[in-house]
């Protein structure tokens, strides 16, 4: 189990992830202003198949998107009490006897600023013992943070700059850009707080090319016989992992949900995570959307 522990962490820590899922930018800049999506239903929840490369090992990611009236209480993992309005992006992964638990609270407006992540968290799970929690906060550009590893407890702040997405759920932060395009380029930076890490990394995020992509859930979307269009985007860290980069696959129109007449604007369709192996070889592990509902 510590095998596939390491692995996971290692993509995880890969580009601050995980997985994955809403952030925000710190200002409208060039990149486009990032909108909200849930502007006419208050959940979307979806559902990945999960499959290692290198081992075959298969496994569940799952997704809830969910809005906030402003004076709402939330749990971020702990809970808050009269948020502003806002979104609450969670994640869960399960591979095996591993699993990830992440979350980030999104303030819809803050002064001039969307989707600005206010609140953060991340818990490591093996055989259902924690291993590793962090949880976070945002004060304008300050990032203070408190992780407690093995019953250990450490704090620290640092702080951020220029456009900045929240290191948990950056993947559906990057569904609200508004000007995708086959020359979308930019930077960002987040905040990597993991076992072995903690500090602002930088990450770019870009696009030349769209391609065709079909999973379980666009097999029953009865206009993508062929596939979904989607802009293929690629996100890479500027130091430590060079030549490594995440692969990720947003619907380019809109996508009808399994459950309802709503669309959902750039979907996550699918995306993958390279790592490198014990051995040294270069694999990724896979995610395919399954299910995708609105509530």
């Amino acid at each position: 189990m510590k095998k596939k522990l390491t692995i996971i962490i290692a993509v995880i820590s890969l580009l601050a992830l995980m997985v994955v899922s809403l952030v925000a930018c710190s200002r409208a800049t060039t990149q486009g202003q990032l909108a909200n999506f849930l502007v006419d239903h208050g959940q979307e929840v979806f559902v990945y198949d999960v499959k290692n490369a290198a081992t075959n090992e298969t496994g569940t990611y799952t997704v809830t998107v969910t809005k906030h009236a402003a004076n709402s209480a939330v749990d971020c993992p702990d809970p808050i009490a009269n948020v502003e309005a806002g979104v609450l992006v969670e994640s869960h992964l399960v591979m095996g006897s591993v699993e990830y638990q992440t979350g980030c609270y999104f303030n819809i407006v803050s002064g001039t600023s969307l989707m600005t992540p206010a609140y953060t968290y991340r818990i490591q799970k093996e055989n259902g013992n924690e291993t590793f929690r962090m949880k976070g906060n945002y004060t304008g550009a300050v990032f203070k943070f408190e992780k407690v590893i093995d019953g250990k407890v450490s704090t620290g702040a640092f702080k951020l700059s220029g456009t900045y997405f929240d290191n948990n759920e950056f993947h559906q932060s990057l569904r609200t850009v508004t000007t995708f395009s086959t020359n979308f380029n930019f930077s960002y930076s987040v905040p990597l707080v993991s076992p072995n890490e903690s500090s602002a990394v930088t990450l770019s995020a870009s696009c030349s090319r769209t391609a065709k992509v079909k999973t379980a859930y666009t097999a029953t979307l009865a206009d993508a016989e062929d596939g979904v269009e989607c802009y293929n985007v690629h996100v890479a860290r500027s130091t430590k992992v060079a030549g490594l980069a995440q692969s990720l696959y947003y619907a380019k129109n809109p996508m009808k949900a399994g459950n309802s007449t709503l669309t959902m604007t750039h979907v996550l369709v699918k995306f993958y995570e390279p790592y490198i192996t014990e051995s040294g070889e270069k694999s990724e592990i896979e995610y395919a959307l399954k299910t995708a509902e609105i509530h």
